[in-house]
């Protein structure tokens, strides 16, 4: 079977196997997520229908008075196509209304029945109901206003709906996946028969060529893929295999010649060795002669002591005076000879007259004939020399040789040589090596006498700005006097070394205790702190120093430092100035947050991270208007990891930066790729205060908008948190600005959370605000959270800026934000964050969900028979109140001056206000509605107290009161209408 048709099969099995996994997968999703929008639809129906029976529960009304009802749910049938049925039953499941009028009276004892009655709880069940049919049923109890269980409202739809809406997907599905399969197919062939299969016989030929020795044919192709490069590689290997064997031929041709030349040349020389060693060795003869001559030859001796430039004196073995100095010593130690001659060898010699005796004896008996000594000089210069001495016969006696060599400049050199490999350059410090010397030695003095040793790790605060801005020459003198202070303010026996940079280390030796330690780095923070002036310029610069003490922290060198260290990181992290004491259990959680650091760092190098798409909905007309790009990290064992786990971790890192540059570009990238699709939307990112700050930031969000040149900047949105946002105010407006400029849109995520004052606030260059979920998600049972996101709403509104709520947890949140003004939203009752290709089913799913599409329309339709129940409640305790008046009876109504005591009181200050706090029509009610209650109480203590007549007469001013009040209502209705 050839290359091509194995590449195509193989291709081609993938491929099917690709799709047909694919299409299974989104066939099960499909089906999934249909049914869930179906429930969430008739939950939504189920709960308004619920919603209103409960206020009319509340009122006192038995539910199977309720008239009216039968009509509501063959308005909800009619107007919901998917909903089969609605019906309310009692307590008991005999149905008291239904959208099928024959079932009205009819017991249901269905599982499902029985599990409602049994658990009182909202339940979907799927079951065969007793036409035959399989349903989904949705079940919600109804309770009345003292929270007995009196009823359930039941809804429910066909299976076969579902059944159907699957069939359809995979009908297309199916068809897709044919067509996609054949296309691909048919493109794939041609492609690889063209980019791969025929350039690659071509190579396979040109190859042969090569290996036959033929270098003249050629390969045509030039792409410049790998095929490319590996045809420019042979058509490389092959010239240089054609000039390496020229080369070879050429090469063995010299080669015979240089080996025949050699040959001879070898031969000539052996002859020149025969002849040299011949020599050689008669000169060894005559040199043993020479120096036997010289010791037995005194005279012989002295003509090479004269002449010899080395120099050289003769000393007496047992006095150490000097007999003998040739010229060459006269010149080196500036005296004359006859001088030399009345000298003694220990005035030149520095050492002392018994070390001199002892030195003599060791060459006189010629256990040692090389010494180093320092001789003086007769200007007083002392020079370090290298002597060779022996015994030798001077004049009939022995005496000591001795022949001289200035080694000062050597001296000098490996003196140099040795500071260069244990000082630092700059400052004149221990380096490294000299100060881990120190170190070990300090730790070896602690454990024989029992004290501690502190090891101290200071980095420079301020350094970095003042060689930015003044230059490194100008940084280094700081560095210079900085040490200078250092060793002036520690203690003799302690040391101070430079170890790069503007980091330092001090090793406090022969210490008592940690508040002794305290105190010497207290002194160096001071010393360190005073301004230094260079060139008329004042400059400061504080310490941040991290430490350790042994023997408490029983470690080796390293490992001490890199304590110490770890310590100074600390004391950085918390501010200028600070000292931090080593701290076992805090070197575990940085070592913890470095490894954790480290496995993030490669799961962003190896594409563990990836985006999920929260969206963004107007809750008021139904439409998607944009998605939030939010992080998610696909952990290979732990699975898929919220934000929340791990981006503290990068907090003020430069690995912050660039996940926030990652995340701009990959979704514009995607936004770019929905806006090929048609789909009309924005996305926002989320961006960190370093990042913001960052230098590079804008110019990062231009060149991003420039590569995805189809993406418009309006589109793309950058979500800042409010607390970051009041922290960072002054650094953060002018990058912000200048992506307004570009048309980049600005949200004030979080909002509420910061506790920002209005001119923090009017400060900002930002277009919309987002209410902080943690307020949105308790509006429903917490007044105060619902103040603060009516508050936020109205100040949104205010200052002309659009306010979108997340936290929508559920419809319930949804109609609550409506009723406040606010029309955007975003939450898990609308959609949970989830992957891109996930997006377009969702938007699918998302404009058949009836339950959200008719909200407003619901919302409009419950308002007014919210307002009329209000209304005929009210007329009922005012009705009840003028019977007790008139009659002087006792009031039924308690606390009759107490306007939230009523039903409608009730109504008001809870449903009503949370419904249309916001209209004028409402507000006004308030005032007309204290002065009925005062007058029914003044009237009623009237009437009880002996003066019913007078308390009759006023009942017409009561009812005029009342008809007033009524009227403002009737307003509000309209209004709502």
């Amino acid at each position: 079977m050839g290359l091509s048709r194995k590449i195509l099969l193989i291709t081609i099995g993938i491929l099917a196997i690709s799709l047909l996994v694919s299409s299974m997968l989104n066939v099960v999703s499909f089906r999934s997520k249909y049914t869930d929008a179906l429930l969430t639809g008739s939950f939504g129906i189920g709960y308004s229908i619920e919603s209103l029976l409960t206020e009319l529960l509340a009122l006192g009304l038995p539910l199977d008075s309720l008239s009216g009802m039968d009509n509501k749910l063959v308005e909800v049938v009619e107007k919901n196509s998917h909903i089969a049925y609605a019906g309310i039953t009692d307590e008991l499941g005999v149905v008291l209304f239904h959208s099928n009028s024959s079932l009205i009276g009819h017991h249901f004892t269905d599982l499902v029945a029985q599990k409602i009655l049994s658990e009182k709880s909202p339940v979907w069940h799927i079951y065969d109901r007793f036409d035959g049919e399989r349903y989904y049923d949705v079940s919600i109890p109804l309770f009345d206003h003292d929270e007995n269980y009196v009823g359930v409202v039941r809804l429910g739809f066909l299976s076969s709906i579902v059944d159907r809406k699957v069939e359809q997907a995979i009908t297309q599905i199916i068809i897709n996946v044919l067509v996609t399969f054949l296309v691909i197919a048919i493109l794939l062939n041609l492609f690889l028969r063209r980019s791969v299969i025929d350039p690659v016989k071509q190579l396979s030929g040109y190859a042969e060529s090569i290996a036959n020795g033929k270098f003249d044919s050629k390969s045509t192709i030039r792409s410049k893929d790998e095929i490319g490069k590996l045809s420019y590689s042979l058509h490389e290997m092959g010239a240089i295999l054609q000039n390496q064997i020229i080369e070879l031929k050429k090469s063995g041709r010299e080669l015979e010649q240089r080996i025949d030349i050699r040959t001879q040349e070898l031969a000539d020389i052996n002859q020149d060795l025969k002849e040299s060693n011949e020599e050689l060795s008669e000169a060894l003869e005559r040199e043993k002669g020479l120096s036997d001559a010289l010791r037995n030859s005194e005279e012989r001796f002295r003509m090479l002591f004269e002449k010899s430039k080395a120099i050289m004196i003769t000393i007496d073995p047992g006095t150490g005076k000097i007999l003998a100095a040739n010229h060459a010593a006269e010149i080196y130690y500036g005296y004359r000879v006859e001088q030399l001659l009345d000298m003694n060898i220990s005035d030149i010699n520095v050492l002392t007259d018994a070390e001199i005796s002892h030195e003599m004896d060791l060459a006189k008996r010629e256990e040692r004939n090389h010494f180093y000594f320092q001789h003086a000089l007769a200007s007083g210069e002392i020079r370090d020399v290298e002597v060779h001495s022996g015994p030798i016969d001077w004049g009939g006696k022995q005496v000591l040789y001795s022949i001289i060599h200035d080694i000062t400049d050597r001296k000098k050199a490996e003196a140099e040589l040795d500071r260069i490999a244990h000082y630092d350059s700059l400052t004149g410090l221990p380096n490294r090596l000299l100060k881990s010397d120190r170190l070990n030695q300090a730790i070896v003095r602690a454990k024989r006498r029992g004290n501690l040793v502190a090891v101290c790790y200071l980095d420079l605060d301020g350094f970095k700005p003042i060689n930015d801005k003044y230059g490194h020459d100008t940084g280094d003198l700081v560095l210079v006097e900085v040490a200078k202070r250092l060793e002036l303010t520690v203690r003799g026996g302690d040391t101070v070394s430079r170890i790069g940079g503007d980091e330092f280390v001090i090793i406090v030796t022969e210490i008592e205790s940690q508040d002794g330690c305290e105190l010497i780095l207290q002194r160096v923070m001071q010393v360190i702190e005073e301004p230094i002036i260079l060139q008329d310029i004042e400059l400061e610069v504080s310490a941040s120093i991290g430490y350790t003490l042994y023997p408490s922290d029983d470690s080796d060198a390293d490992l001490l430092l890199r304590h110490a260290d770890q310590a100074m990181y600390v004391a950085k992290g918390r501010g200028k100035s600070c000292i931090h004491l080593f701290d076992p259990e805090q070197d575990r959680q940085v070592k913890a947050y470095r490894e954790n650091y480290d496995r993030l760092q490669q799961a962003i190098s190896e594409d563990e991270l990836i985006l999920y798409y929260q969206p963004k909905v107007n809750m008021y007309n139904g439409q998607v208007i944009g998605m939030e790009a939010l992080l998610r990290w696909e952990h290979p064992e732990q699975g898929i990891l919220a934000p929340g786990s791990f981006l503290h971790i990068l907090t003020d890192t430069d690995l912050e930066i660039d996940l926030g540059k990652w995340v701009i570009d990959r979704a514009l990238k995607q936004l770019q790729l929905w806006q090929s699709l048609g789909m009309d939307l924005t996305v926002s990112v989320n961006i960190g205060p370093h990042h913001l700050q960052h230098s590079d930031f804008v110019h990062h969000v231009k060149k991003a908008l420039v590569k995805y040149d189809t993406v418009t900047a309006n589109k793309l949105e950058l979500e800042i948190l409010e607390t970051t946002s009041i922290e960072d105010l002054s650094r953060i407006i002018q990058p912000l600005l200048h992506c307004q400029e570009m048309g980049v849109q600005i949200t004030l995520d979080d909002f509420g959370t910061g506790y920002s004052s209005l001119t923090y606030f009017h400060r900002l260059p930002v277009n919309t605000l987002k209410i902080d979920k943690s307020f949105v998600c308790d509006m429903l049972e917490d007044p105060q959270d619902l103040a603060i996101v009516e508050s936020v709403v109205k100040l949104a509104l205010a200052f002309r800026h659009p306010v979108i709520a997340e936290g929508v947890e559920s419809i319930e949140h949804g109609a609550a934000l409506l009723r406040l003004g606010c029309q955007l939203g975003q939450g898990y009752g609308i959609a949970r964050p989830m992957p891109a290709e996930d997006v377009v089913n969702w938007i699918e799913l998302w404009r058949n969900n009836t339950a959200w599409q008719t909200l407003n329309k619901r919302l409009e339709i419950d308002s007014i028979t919210d307002v009329k129940t209000a209304i005929t409640a009210h007329q009922k305790w005012i009705a009840q109140s003028i019977e007790a008046i008139t009659n002087a009876g006792p009031s039924s109504n308690q606390k009759l001056s107490d306007s939230n005591s009523c039903s409608f009181g009730r109504w008001f200050h809870g449903a009503g206000y949370f419904k249309y706090g916001n209209l004028e029509q409402y507000s006004d009610l308030r005032e007309r509605h204290v002065k009925i209650h005062t007058l029914v109480e003044e009237l009623h203590n009237l009437s009880t107290g002996g003066h019913q007549e007078r308390a009759i007469q006023r009942v017409k001013e009561l009812i005029t009161l009342h008809d007033q009040f009524i009227e403002q209502l009737q307003k509000l209705l309209s209004k709502i209408a």
